[in-house]
């Protein structure tokens, strides 16, 4: 065991290096760090086929890159292959998505480096910014985490600029990142936060925060008792409990088993609006699945060994 994980943290750090090689090849070409990470993620989800599709969109040259790039795909999977060797057993992936603050940043919709303007829940106000797609695994036989990547990605507005040539919704780039996951680990449970409600990825046994204004179509308690709930239309109309609702879910409808909790805080009292498709989970499983998202923030730190932390324009 000892020696997978030491194979593991190798197999780690050439992913670095090349991520750190590709980043090289884009800044002396004029570009910055974070378009470089956000052209390392189309070339992760993509693979080789994507490498010149990567380079063109990012107006780079292709020669260059290709050798850089090759060697990207060869460490990212070499990584995934060895860390499935020390994962053997089922996992739950968290896909999430964090701020990367730039508050000194010019005040433009979209500057050259690619900062934007995003609305930040923690701080509950528009700032400067980047966006980065978050993703980890969860061995569920041992608790332990592992960072997969943290990259940026392209906003809709950075496409209407010309500044990209493709453009892909951060649900999009989950469900890619998902499919190339399943192909290394036994995907058992998949966690999102409420921001990814989407019949794209709302497919296998996932855990979520739903918004509290989404419309209910049916709904009944656990226990089998429809009149605490009788005449309520939405998620954040119903009192504390466990509920099997009926929901809408593009051109579908989906049973769920949802569970409302509330939670006191130094802030005073916040209800979460938990639900799972796997409607045998118990109460217990559904709030441990969902702590498990917080595993991500403990992770952070994998972001600085990216180069994120010195991108500061």
């Amino acid at each position: 065991m000892t020696n997978r994980k030491g194979q593991v943290e190798l197999a780690k750090e050439d992913l670095i290096k090349a991520v750190n090689q590709v980043l090289g090849i884009v800044r002396r070409n004029g570009r910055s760090r974070k378009v470089g990470l956000a052209l390392v993620l189309m070339v992760l989800l993509g693979g080789r086929s994507s490498v010149r599709n990567a380079a063109e969109t990012f107006g780079l040259d292709y020669a260059n890159l290709l050798e850089a790039l090759g060697e990207l795909d060869d460490a990212w999977r070499d990584y995934l292959e060895v860390l499935s060797g020390l994962v053997k057993g089922e996992v739950a992936v968290i896909i999430d998505d964090t701020v990367d603050h730039k508050e000194y940043s010019r005040g433009r919709d979209v500057s050259p480096h690619g900062n934007y303007w995003i609305y930040c829940h923690a701080h509950g106000r528009f700032e400067r910014g980047v966006q980065l797609l978050t993703v980890a695994i969860v061995d569920l036989s041992t608790g332990r985490t592992f960072m997969v990547g943290a990259f940026p990605y392209a906003v809709r507005k950075m496409l209407d600029l010309g500044m990209v040539n493709e453009f892909k919704t951060k649900i999009e780039m989950a469900r890619e990142m998902l499919d190339v996951l399943k192909g290394y680990f036994r995907v058992s449970r998949v966690v999102f936060d409420s921001w990814y409600w989407s019949e794209k990825l709302v497919k296998e046994n996932v855990v979520f925060e739903l918004k509290s204004n989404r419309r209910l179509l049916r709904v009944e308690s656990v226990q089998g008792t429809l009149e605490e709930v009788e005449g309520h239309l939405r998620v954040g109309d119903l009192p504390p409990g466990v509920y099997y609702a009926d929901l809408t879910l593009g051109g579908r409808v989906i049973t769920v088993k949802l569970l409302v909790r509330e939670y006191k805080r130094d802030s005073g009292t916040h209800v979460k609006y938990l639900y799972t498709t796997d409607l045998s989970l118990s109460e217990e499983e559904i709030e441990e699945a969902w702590r498990m998202r917080w595993e991500i923030e403990e992770l952070h730190r994998d972001v600085k060994a990216l180069g994120l932390e010195d991108s500061s324009f």
